[in-house]
């Protein structure tokens, strides 16, 4: 738990006058009454504009929010009621520790139930008076004003309820104040408690950040009851399809129904949500033919980040389905994550999150400019450091181990090789789930240590998981093509391009269709992909030594000899006999050793 350093809170939620101490829960013993007691406020974000929208629905969910989940929880914990405000309520507790028990549990509930409500919790512990079932007091006041500094989904405490769970390791709390309280016109100390990282607007040091995103209802401009069945499956694929992306948070389907049928408000939905990112969309039927489009929109600013559009006769809308969901994770997904690379950029080193951290070592891996790569260790450190329990960057590190084999720059390439593999098991010890983190895995056993049979496995298990996944694609094409399945690897790597035609990585891309082409004896479109790769980035060694053996087999072998020289100019120590033990090229050894041939006919030292 951080403590806060700001002045303490009187009982009532005010400031101390000096030299005051706070009267601890263990001292107070018996100055305890039926008058002090753990003020609880809750409310609905947006409420009003949701009524506003649909009055009906909202009243509904509502409702049903409160008696089922609000007053159950209030019972649960031995809360007592006070009073509905219409959209919240007031209610008290004689415990501070049962109240915070309770604002977790609800919070917990309340998301779970994915029904587009948000809610926002503040507890004071503090002295009260009674007017009949009603309370008054300054410290009443104080519950109610609190609230309206916290985020969606948050729990926010006054010093008083911080002093009651202090030193209880069940709860963490960041401080947020002081802060002046509307119509109070002092200071007062106030704490966020911790409840789900998603839900915070200022991530602090240790919440991962990840974008958050929710699907809204695709709007039926026809009117055709038919096609809001198809426009509801489209909605739920995606989501489903963005939901293996383990670098993203995505809304459930069923917290947006509530937005059906309404003019959406990036920035009040994205409030009422407490999500980055919006993709909304419309479906036409105009005779014969059925139009499809869809918008990715940032909430903070309401702009618009990329748009689609594709049209479909009627009769094929249900074969083009999958068409249509990867059709809109390939144009809108890159634009999202440029955008978050671009605002991690933006923002000073000191405030940098475990995602933040992620982002920056990404783009800084993908430049493979020695100094530059080394930093993006750094990165991936610090991202490791801040959320151990986010897998992604334990995955990264261990792609970094296998590049740095790769580019010839390890001291201790068997040593890496085992980091790596032990990084990207620890990263599915983490997300059993994590697409990235079992590919990264079988790509390590195959290319640093031969073992095939492990690799396909996890690669296999990748493209399960998540098959709109283009490293899982990418990295499988090169296990297959070493184990000589060589359709399914040209299948694969097209895939991994088709799924991420703007990648940052999109120079590997191109050498691994240039890999698995020579591999199929495709030697023409080998050189063609291989020398794209290069023009893309010039410092990807693997893709030298693949053109030299690609040009070898082709009769070229004076061209092959220029290219080793460009491989030598980039690796200086490259040597064949180190190359034989750090990489495992091929499951069948005279493979192997046929390519090993080719580099040396091309020049390549022995």
């Amino acid at each position: 738990m951080m403590r806060g350093t700001t002045a303490r809170l009187s009982e009532s939620g005010g400031a101390l006058p000096p030299g005051a101490g706070p009267v601890g829960h263990k001292e107070r013993g018996d100055q305890e009454n039926a008058n002090h007691l753990c003020v609880a406020f809750a409310d609905v974000v947006g409420f009003s504009a949701m009524m506003h929208e649909d009055e009906q629905g909202t009243f509904q969910r509502w409702t049903g929010l409160r008696e089922k989940v609000i007053l159950p929880l209030l019972e649960k914990f031995d809360g007592k009621l006070v009073k509905s405000t219409g959209d919240g309520i007031l209610a008290t507790f004689d415990d501070a520790v049962a109240g915070v028990k309770w604002s977790l549990e609800l919070q917990s509930q309340a998301r779970k139930r994915r029904q587009g409500l948000s809610l926002r919790v503040s507890l004071n512990y503090c002295s009260v008076l009674r007017d009949g079932n009603d309370l008054l007091g300054d410290g009443v006041n104080v519950a109610a004003r609190l609230q309206e500094h916290t985020s969606p989904g948050g729990v926010i405490l006054t010093q008083s309820v911080q002093d009651e769970i202090e030193g209880l390791a069940t709860y963490e709390t960041t401080s947020v104040g002081p802060l002046k309280l509307r119509k109070l016109g002092k200071l007062f100390s106030a704490f966020q408690l911790k409840t789900d990282g998603r839900h915070l607007q200022d991530p602090t040091p240790g919440v991962t950040d990840l974008p958050s995103l929710a699907v809204m209802p695709f709007v039926n401009l026809g009117g055709n009851q038919e096609d809001d069945y198809l426009a509801a499956g489209i909605v739920e694929d995606i989501v489903v399809s963005l939901s293996s992306h383990r670098d993203l948070t995505v809304i459930s389907r069923s917290s947006t129904l509530a937005f059906a049928r309404q003019p959406i408000n990036p920035k009040e939905v994205g409030e009422v949500l407490g999500v980055r990112y919006l993709i909304t969309g419309t479906l036409r039927r105009s005779n014969d033919r059925i139009r499809i489009s869809a918008q990715l929109l940032d909430t903070a600013i309401g702009k618009q980040l990329a748009s689609l559009r594709r049209d479909f006769k009627a009769r094929d809308m249900f074969s083009v389905q999958d068409e249509i969901v990867e059709t809109a994770l390939v144009l809108l997904l890159p634009e999202m994550h440029s955008e978050e690379r671009r605002r991690a950029l933006r923002k000073w080193p000191s405030s940098w999150s475990g995602y933040d951290n992620y982002l920056k070592a990404l783009d800084l891996i993908g430049s493979l400019k020695p100094k530059s790569f080394e930093l993006a260790r750094t990165h991936l450190n610090r991202a490791i450091d801040t959320d151990p329990g986010f897998s992604s960057p334990l995955a990264w590190a261990a792609r970094w181990y296998s590049l740095r084999i790769g580019q010839g720059w390890s001291k201790d390439p068997r040593q890496d090789s085992s980091t790596a593999a032990d990084l990207a098991l620890q990263a599915i010890r983490i997300d059993e789930n994590n697409a990235l983190a079992h590919a990264t895995y079988g790509h390590v056993r195959s290319y640093l240590f031969g073992d095939f049979d492990t690799a396909i496995e996890h690669l296999d298990r990748a493209r399960k998981i998540n098959p709109n996944s283009s490293t899982a694609s990418l990295l499988s094409s090169v296990t297959l093509s070493s184990m000589g399945r060589c359709d399914e690897a040209v299948t694969a790597a097209e895939r991994a391009l088709r799924l991420s035609p703007f990648d940052q990585w999109l120079f590997m891309h191109y050498v691994f269709l240039g890999i698995v082409h020579y591999d199929a004896g495709n030697y023409e479109q080998a050189l063609s992909w291989l020398s794209r790769g290069i023009a893309e980035n010039d410092r990807y060694t693997t893709a030298f030594r693949v053109l030299a053996v690609t040009q070898v087999a082709l009769g070229d072998e004076l061209e092959a000899r220029r290219t080793t020289q460009r491989l030598m100019q980039r690796e200086p120590n490259f040597r064949l006999s180190d190359y034989k033990h750090t990489h495992k090229l091929y499951q069948d050894p005279h493979r192997a050793e046929q390519f090993r041939m080719r580099l040396r006919q091309a020049g390549v030292p022995d």
